[in-house]
């Protein structure tokens, strides 16, 4: 393997420097990546480097100057400048160093970059003492790393089962009880996308990470696990927490931004309850992914306190929300269902589990499915014509992510069905409609009001045009329903005066008795003893 180091004051081209190419299949590795000239010398001393790509301005010591120290203790090494600007003199610096290419890295192909690499006259390698502290601090990295590797693929809780609770990752304990007895985990997940992020993207994520991470002492990078990033923040279970919780916050904003600027990423920043560094490691880590999960939904950095969680609806609250879910669908008032849905997550967005957020969308949809099958006796296939994508509905309004597609979904959801019952209400026209209502409703109490919203008419014009369009004034056409279905309740059942003037609208049976003898000339006695 050539060794490679990478000098660039701009952390979107470092990052994608590392992510473009697979260096390893071209017989490279990545020695090293810096900001600056002063950085890169440093590390470079004690090792040997066989390539520097490096930009020309940057703060402190510049491209060429950097150029000049790596003559001095190593004038084989080659080095070719990747630079945005395109001038003369740059050029003309460059030669006379002896700088092996000079590309635009605005413009630069992975290809041509690779070509040029693997085109430069490498000699053997020069031997470098390393002193046993260099060697030692490598070894420790590289145990670091195994021990995150390990607790990244679940293969122990971090605690041992004997009798002196020695931890299995005793680097990581060591490092994070530097700051404190407990920590908090973090989970960092990337919003997801319609389609998955590529195997670059992913990779430029982890090097923003690492880059992100490798600035601080505290917290400590694990690594990357099933697509999030995990890392842990070291605490003092003792102190409540308050200024590290104030930290995390400033730290979880400066991440957020970074993916967003340079990578273009969304980015849900999940915090776990503080654990003892003797604790369950795993547990931490379920905590901070659900809090990560809560984060996605709300669009807002998310910690978990032992003081406090998320609830989820009452029995008493969902009847209520069921129940007001159905009167709007009755109604046909499908906006307006939306909208009230989106309110009460909006005012209440944080005291519920997005699952209990979720479920409720779900119950919605589910009983629009329902009353567009019922009502117009739509039928699947034209449901999936219709809605696309939004069907079935359940499982549109199940697979939302956050509280915007959540709310989305809801408003698309409402829309689409509103144009249809527009659609089928214009085929059949209002009074279709509102005789479709009586049938289906006569047993209920029903209110003129209630029909004249129903058609999109005053309550006067309504009865006006009921009378003109049926002959008879509501009312009395309701009453007719009724006594004809109180009139097939006597004759096909046994069921008692009183439980048929429930089931045909009446709450009082004396006064159904009076109407009952109105409509058909008969008392409700004499019409039994005569069936």
């Amino acid at each position: 393997m050539r060794n490679v180091m990478i000098v660039d004051d701009e952390s979107l081209v470092r990052i994608g420097l590392q992510s473009m190419i697979d260096w390893e299949r071209f017989g490279f590795r990545i020695a090293g990546v810096f900001k600056n000239g002063e950085e890169m010398l440093a590390a470079a001393a004690g090792q040997h480097i066989d390539v520097v790509l490096t930009d020309i301005r940057m703060p402190g010591m510049d491209g060429f100057e950097l150029i000049r120290e790596l003559r001095k203790t190593n004038p084989d090494i080659h080095v070719i400048v990747l630079s945005s600007y395109n001038d003369f003199e740059y050029t003309r610096q460059a030669i006379r160093l002896g700088v092996k290419d000079y590309i635009s890295k605005y413009e630069m192909e992975p290809d041509e970059l690779v070509r040029v690499l693997e085109s430069l006259p490498y000699g053997k390698k020069r031997i470098v003492d390393e002193t046993s502290s260099e060697i030692r601090a490598d070894g420790m990295k590289s145990e670091m790393a195994r021990e995150a590797r390990a607790l990244l693929d679940g293969r122990s809780s971090g605690v041992s089962r004997d009798p002196e609770r020695k931890p299995r990752f005793p680097l990581l304990t060591e490092r994070l009880g530097e700051f404190g007895n407990a920590f908090r985990w973090i989970c960092l997940m990337p919003y997801p996308r319609s389609e998955d992020y590529s195997s670059s993207e992913r990779k430029a994520m982890s090097l923003l990470a690492e880059e992100m991470f490798d600035r601080l002492s505290n917290p400590i990078l694990f690594g990357e696990s099933d697509g999030n990033l995990h890392a842990g923040y070291a605490c003092r279970l003792e102190s409540g927490d308050a200024e590290g919780r104030e930290e995390c916050f400033r730290m979880a904003e400066e991440w957020t931004a970074a993916f967003s600027q340079k990578l273009n990423v969304s980015l849900a920043v999940g915090f776990g309850a503080p654990t003892a560094l003797d604790g369950v490691w795993m547990d931490a880590r379920r905590d901070s992914e659900q809090e990560a999960e809560d984060s996605l939904f709300d669009g807002i950095i998310s910690f978990r306190d032992n003081s406090k969680s998320r609830g989820v609806f009452t029995e008493e609250e969902w009847l209520g929300l069921y129940k007001q879910i159905k009167q709007r669908i009755r109604y046909i008032q499908i906006r307006p269902l939306a909208d009230d849905l989106i309110a009460l997550q909006e005012e209440k967005l944080e005291s519920y589990k997005p699952s209990e957020w979720i479920r409720l969308g779900v119950a919605a949809a589910s009983q629009l499915a329902d009353f567009l099958i019922e009502r117009y006796d739509l039928r699947t296939g034209e449901l999936g014509q219709r809605f696309g994508a939004l069907w079935p509905f359940a499982e549109a309004a199940g697979s939302v992510r956050t509280a915007e597609q959540w709310r989305k979904r809801l408003r698309d959801l409402s829309a689409r069905t509103q144009d249809t019952v527009a659609d089928r209400q214009a085929r059949g026209g209002w009074l279709e409609r509102v005789k479709e209502h009586l049938e289906s409703h006569f047993g209920e109490t029903i209110r003129l009001e209630e029909m004249a919203l129903l058609s999109n008419f005053s309550e006067n014009h309504f009865s006006q045009r009921f009378r003109q369009e049926t002959g008879q004034a509501f009312s009395d056409y309701l009453t007719d329903l009724r006594i004809r279905e109180a009139v097939r309740l006597f004759r096909d059942t046994e069921l008692s005066t009183e439980e048929i003037a429930f089931r045909v609208g009446y709450s009082n049976p004396n006064y159904f008795v009076k109407v009952f003898k109105k409509k058909t000339g008969q008392t409700v006695k004499n019409f039994k003893s005569a069936k």
